[in-house]
């Protein structure tokens, strides 16, 4: 079960992860917010790295 749970979580990962690279901010501000988010994701992306 815990593993579905994981899968899951991959998928979401990376569904944002393809948003975020879709609208990225042209604005200084934005940018920094946008920056923050995609690290936390891709932090996050690097414990499914098998």
């Amino acid at each position: 079960m815990q593993g579905k749970k994981n899968e899951q979580r991959h998928q979401q990962l990376l569904k944002e992860k393809k948003q975020l690279e879709e609208s990225r901010p042209h604005d200084i501000e934005e940018m920094r917010r946008w920056k923050h988010s995609m690290g936390k994701i891709l932090q996050e992306l690097e414990l499914y790295k098998k």
